[in-house]
């Protein structure tokens, strides 16, 4: 029944792999992913850690300040199989299956019985919803973090059995690599870790026990970074992007940061005005309504709340000692606890949805007739998450190829380019500008510019690119070709002769 279990997981996976491999191209690069993986291309085909399409922290030349374990992983990857779009995103499809394989494993390790169509319901829920979909079908590391937080549960669990060195050890790694793909996923798994030792009373001092390899692993990844940046010269930099990324951490930082100024004898202007200018509007209560937002996570949660307690109706009080229920409860908080840290984006979703998923596979694999309900529910999700793979109106990305193809671009030309066009582009000319969070005034000589005129917030600095151009009497823009899905225009820049 295991083995009939694991065939079920690995052909359903194998499905969902091909329908994307076949479908990638529909979704069109974006800011996030573009900032990630520029650095890990030209560190594949250049040789060098730098990046155009990074933003300016306090005056200093834009420079990667994200955690570079996935940039590195992403990297090799592209070094090995090349930079395409199907090429690069079929990493985190990887990374998502050995996530789902992972998954099973610890469900398993922990007495969860699995049948086929239990099996069969996970794979579909972990590949099929518009949202997970979403998630593993660009190249943000967040996949990579989510898989890691398994590993380190792995490792914290062979702890627990064993107490031994080796497994205290192996708590200490997985930890560390957690900080060093994401520090979210380090804050994430901490959270997981003061849920259980708050509600798990007899646990509790085993719980407080393990806080020091887990504590010690997630400091040491932090230290690795931080020594990385530095040795990049841009430690500071990276300090300052830990604190913008969470509305909390950027509130406290600028009631202190003038304070700290004035007593240590640096200059905080220029972090306090990053700080204003990056500063959200959104209010704790905003952050955390956006979960209305994930509707197959919310009514998944309710229909397993139901489960429960019709479930336990007759034994509620079990309900605190039931593994599974305690997860869908963790899964509850986490939109809350997220928020309350300062960030709950799109991409953090997967860290609800885990436990949510795991809770759901406990119950059903106790309650067949729970099963069929949410099979049901399961086969009506992914349709609606194989429709969201389905192509836009607006973005073609042949269209997008062919437009970039029958240009007459050398690897020498500098480029001023949107994100969409970024595994055409970086293909082609060794020097790419993304304007759309790249500081102008970082930008050299251009050769050409592509602009997108109907894209999104994130192409409007290339038209007011465009636009200082057009009033430069030192240069000549001449518009050379259009492309209609996505909306582009091609513009050649050169010196006006006297």
């Amino acid at each position: 029944m295991r083995r009939v279990g694991s065939y079920t997981y690995i052909l359903l996976s194998l499905a969902f792999i091909a329908v994307n491999l076949f479908t990638m191209h529909h979704l069109a690069p974006w800011i996030d992913e573009v900032m990630m993986l520029d650095t890990s291309y030209n560190a594949a085909v250049h040789g060098t850690w730098e990046t155009r399409a990074w933003y300016r922290v306090a005056g200093q030349y834009p420079f990667s300040t994200y955690p570079p374990l996935y940039q590195m992983l992403a990297a090799a990857w592209i070094w090995l199989f090349g930079g395409s779009l199907v090429v690069v995103r079929s990493l985190n499809l990887l990374i998502t299956f050995a996530l789902g394989g992972a998954c099973l494993r610890l469900m398993r390790g922990h007495g969860l019985r699995l049948t086929p169509w239990t099996a069969a319901l996970f794979t579909v829920l972990l590949w099929g919803t518009s949202e997970m979909a979403w998630m593993y079908r660009n190249g943000r590391p967040d996949m990579l973090c989510a898989l890691l937080v398994v590993f380190a549960i792995h490792a914290i669990d062979r702890h627990r059995q064993s107490k031994s060195s080796a497994t205290c050890i192996a708590v200490v790694i997985a930890s560390a690599l957690l900080s060093c793909a994401g520090l979210q996923a380090a804050v994430y798994l901490l959270m997981l870790w003061l849920f259980f030792c708050i509600v798990v009373r007899e646990r509790r001092k085993e719980a407080v026990r393990l806080l020091t390899p887990l504590l010690s692993g997630c400091l040491l990844g932090v230290f690795f970074v931080a020594l990385f940046m530095y040795a990049h010269g841009r430690l500071m930099a990276f300090a300052s992007s830990i604190v913008q990324y969470s509305a909390t951490l950027s509130q406290l930082a600028l009631a202190v940061l003038p304070w700290a100024g004035e007593t240590f004898g640096f200059q905080s202007a220029p972090y306090t005005e990053k700080l204003l200018e990056l500063k959200s509007e959104t209010s704790f209560l905003q952050r955390f309504a956006s979960i209305a937002e994930y509707r197959s996570f919310l009514i998944l949660a309710v229909v397993a709340l139901v489960a429960y307690i019709s479930s336990f109706r007759n034994h509620l009080r079990l309900l605190l000692s039931d593994m599974g229920f305690l997860l869908l409860l963790f899964a509850l908080c986490i939109p809350f606890l997220m928020s309350l840290a300062g960030r709950f984006a799109i991409y953090y979703r997967w860290m609800a949805f885990l436990p949510l998923l795991v809770a759901i596979l406990s119950i059903t694999a106790r309650r067949q007739r729970w099963c069929a309900a949410f099979g049901v529910l399961a086969a009506i999700m992914t349709i609606s998450g194989i429709r969201s793979m389905m192509p836009d109106t607006d973005w073609n990305y042949a269209s997008l190829r062919s437009f970039v193809q029958r240009q007459h671009f050398k690897p020498s030309d500098a480029v001023v380019c949107p994100f969409s066009t970024f595994y055409e582009m970086k293909g082609i000319c060794d020097t790419c500008y993304f304007a759309g969070i790249f500081p102008t005034e970082f930008i050299g000589h251009v050769d050409y510019v592509i602009e997108a005129p109907d894209g999104g917030s994130f192409d409007l600095p290339i038209t007011a690119y465009v636009n200082n151009l057009k009033t430069d009497t030192t240069v000549v823009l001449t518009a050379i070709d259009h492309c209609k899905h996505p909306s582009l225009t091609l513009y050649r820049v050169q010196k006006r002769h006297e």
